[in-house]
């Protein structure tokens, strides 16, 4: 049985994640196939108004617990599927996500067949120390920066139009994501804000390892196709080894 420790917001960790990262993969469906989008987002550990209860509770709205902001356009497909299906999930990480080039690279054994056999002939060349010091540099960067990835799972809903709190989590999104180039991702008419109320989160790290921190409210906590976040507090289970 794993063991179980309370705290108020998400873990350190993942919080770390959430600020760091540019992006995350938002999965929504419609009850046949998922849907996956790339999206900006905005971490908030809390809101200054009230969410809607989680389907099945017994709770009324309340502020508690961390959420996601997002924003979507009225046409697409994951605006559909929200509104048929507040059940998501989120995937943020910070993985290094891209294979080191090696096509510009003239000292590259793969895209200058010299460079081969000059290293095998004089290892000590400086093109050979060259390289072996960019190697290790890029390992150093790649560990420093692969840590974890986290499946974040909660409930959806999409901000009533024109609202206060619409405006008030729109400007919040806007000063997070400052840089963004597109910026039809986030004004215009057709935009929607969506919230998502987080309740459960899966973390793997980069040794393999699993755990699995769910918000936990008296009594039985429920996990799989509904779990129990209502508390606004998280459980965190040792590694279970499984993905």
């Amino acid at each position: 049985m794993a063991s179980e420790q309370r705290q108020n917001r998400l873990p350190r960790e993942v919080i770390t994640c959430l600020k760091n990262a540019r992006y995350l993969h938002l999965a929504t469906s419609d009850g046949l196939w998922p849907h996956v989008s790339l999206m900006n987002y905005t971490y908030l550990p809390s809101s200054p108004y009230a969410l809607p209860p989680i389907p099945g509770s017994s709770n009324t709205a309340d502020n508690s617990g961390p959420l996601i902001i997002l924003t979507t356009q009225l046409s697409t497909k994951k605006t559909q599927n929200l509104a048929s299906n507040p059940r998501v999930s989120l995937l943020v990480h910070d993985w290094v996500s891209h294979r080191p080039s090696t096509s510009l690279d003239p000292t590259s054994s793969i895209t200058n067949p010299t460079m081969q056999a000059e290293q095998a002939a004089n290892p000590s060349s400086p093109r050979a120390e060259q390289s072996s010091l960019a190697a290790l540099l890029t390992n150093l960067n790649t560990a420093e920066l692969s840590s974890i990835s986290a499946t974040l799972n909660g409930y959806a809903t999409i901000v009533p139009h024109g609202s206060e709190e619409e405006e008030y989590y729109k400007t919040k999104h806007l000063e997070n994501n400052p840089q963004t180039e597109n910026r039809c991702y986030l004004v215009g008419s057709e935009l929607r804000v969506v919230v998502v109320r987080v309740g459960w989160v899966r973390v793997s790290d980069y040794r393999g390892g699993v755990k699995d921190y769910e918000c936990v409210s008296p009594g039985t906590v429920e996990t799989g196709g509904r779990f129990g976040i209502e508390s606004g507090h998280f459980g965190a289970g040792l590694s279970n080894g499984t993905s």
